[in-house]
């Protein structure tokens, strides 16, 4: 068995590509905050339920060389269409780019992200420990 074919890890690498990539879209937001009719975007939030339902199946034996192997779905990080609707304020050329909000969203993505890097490595140390190789 692979250790990248462990759930945990995979559910936890997959939350920090999404945050890595919403990391990407605040800063774009942060980056247009001064430009004319720009709207703040953000990605659509990761179905947990979803993706423990993706992660619990499994994969498609393959007995023979002609065999095509499964794939798993591509992450599909979305714009939220419903967030650039609810924008509040907005400066007088259009921009709706609130720069308190993307600071805590940014502040946020980050613990999320350190969350999520702290699970994998704890996990990646377990192995190590039942493996009998701690050693770092």
């Amino acid at each position: 068995m692979a250790i990248d074919n462990s759930n945990l890890l995979r559910m936890a690498h997959q939350k920090m590509n999404w945050l890595s990539e919403r990391q990407s879209v605040l800063s774009q937001n942060i980056a247009n905050a001064d430009s004319p009719s720009y709207r703040a975007q953000d990605l659509t939030p990761l179905d947990f339920k979803r993706n423990l339902q993706q992660v619990t199946k499994l994969p498609v034996a393959k007995t023979e060389g002609n065999h095509i192997s499964g794939v798993l779905p591509k992450s599909d990080y979305r714009i939220d269409e419903r967030s650039q609707k609810d924008v509040y304020e907005a400066s007088p050329n259009g921009n709706g780019v609130v720069l308190e909000e993307q600071m805590i969203a940014v502040q946020d993505t980050k613990l999320q992200y350190d969350l999520a890097l702290n699970l994998y490595n704890k996990q990646i140390g377990m192995f190590r420990t039942a493996l009998g190789s701690n050693n770092r």
